[in-house]
């Protein structure tokens, strides 16, 4: 599987990846040890964060209304990265576009430097008036985001680990996002184990924008719980989808004292995971939690497979973008809203989710509109 290919992949599941390197990526491991003893004084603290986080939202918590009117007969280009996961992403765009009575469109690449850049230029010479591209490398479309700030074209991104200025208007979900997402899933293993857990966290780290989930979920969880005890494992990008479970399982036969497994992308990760915790006798033994996940993860949610998911919410992610694009247009400033945080388990796991995609804030779209002034 080529470079950039493997960069959809995991772009589309986290929508945040940012490859640096692929080629020599192999297994690392730190930590270990003996099991943790009783938890300490942060435990109590984590239970509170994470019976929070574990509560599934019913706003999205945005109250700052543009407050102006927002122009209509707006068109927006969505550079779309070639996955299913992104197809449907251009079709809730489209929805929110058409909320904002606006137009979207979405442009197709395979994910290569060289398609994004043309559709890019597509997009400049069609006359878009903003573009989207998840994920954003910004060497690799650096003219083209010089180009359309010349021509007052707004550009937005989400999930990247570039900073905003300098032709980007709004990074949604970006490197504080992540660090959230750490933050609440260390709570939430510290809690569920009441201080005794012993945990295995699973990483891409070519992918840059885990760097940050990484960092704060490890420094998190020893806040919480300093005897806790810690390890890391580096899966290699090109082992998603082929030996990436039986990398775990062979982690896991040579430090039984184990009793969580962390994924930094659940669906990447996971797939096939629990089987394999099955078939090694681990199953039982093993509490797996993660960020992101699919419609397979959410399966082996329900089959009692998966401890606790934070999913990405594609529907907050997307809104935002536009609602940057919306303040940008009405001249008032762009606020810096996050992405509405859920972890979910077994016992809150909505039904939808076994099927599809799913908001985390049930009427986000109605909200979105009152603070558009278009509801």
């Amino acid at each position: 599987m080529s470079v950039h290919r493997l960069r959809n992949l995991v772009g589309a599941l986290v929508l945040g990846a940012a490859l640096v390197a692929v080629a020599g990526c192999g297994d690392s491991e730190s930590g270990g040890g003996s099991a943790a003893q009783s938890g300490g004084p942060g435990v109590a603290e984590a239970q509170t964060i994470a019976k929070k986080a574990t509560t599934r939202p019913t706003t999205l918590g945005f109250t700052t209304a543009i407050g102006k009117d927002v122009p209509t007969g707006k068109k927006v280009a969505f550079i779309s990265c070639g996955v299913e996961a992104c197809e449907i992403q251009g079709d809730i765009i489209k929805q929110g576009a058409a909320d904002l009575g606006w137009t979207a469109e979405a442009i197709g690449t395979d994910g290569s430097p060289e398609q994004l850049q043309n559709a890019f230029e597509t997009a400049l010479r069609q006359g878009a008036d903003a573009v989207i591209l998840n994920a954003v490398n910004r060497d690799a479309v650096a003219k083209q985001i010089e180009k359309a700030e010349q021509q007052g074209v707004a550009f937005v991104t989400c999930c990247s680990i570039e900073a905003e200025g300098d032709g980007i208007l709004r990074n949604v979900g970006g490197k504080e996002n992540s660090e959230r997402i750490g933050e609440n899933l260390a709570a939430k293993i510290v809690a569920d184990s009441d201080g005794t857990a012993n945990t295995l966290f699973v990483n891409i780290s070519a992918f840059q924008i885990l760097q940050a989930l990484a960092g704060q979920l490890e420094s998190s969880y020893k806040e919480f719980c300093a005897d806790c005890e810690y390890a890391t494992l580096d899966i290699p990008a090109t082992s998603l989808g082929k030996d990436a479970p039986d990398r775990i399982v062979s982690y896991l036969r040579s430090h039984p004292q184990v009793n969580y497994v962390a994924l930094s992308v659940s669906n990447a990760l996971g797939a096939g995971l629990p089987a394999a915790l099955k078939a090694a006798g681990l199953a039982d033994k093993v509490k797996v939690v993660g960020q992101s996940g699919d419609t397979l993860t959410f399966q082996d949610m329900a089959a009692g497979n998966i401890e606790s998911v934070v999913p990405f919410d594609y529907y907050a992610v997307d809104y935002l973008m536009l609602d940057a694009l919306a303040r940008h247009f009405a001249g008032v400033k762009v606020e810096q809203e996050q992405p509405p945080m859920w972890i979910v388990t077994p016992d809150n796991m909505p039904a939808e989710a076994t099927k599809g995609l799913f908001p985390v804030v049930q009427n986000y779209r109605d909200e979105f509109k009152k603070l558009w002034g278009t509801g």
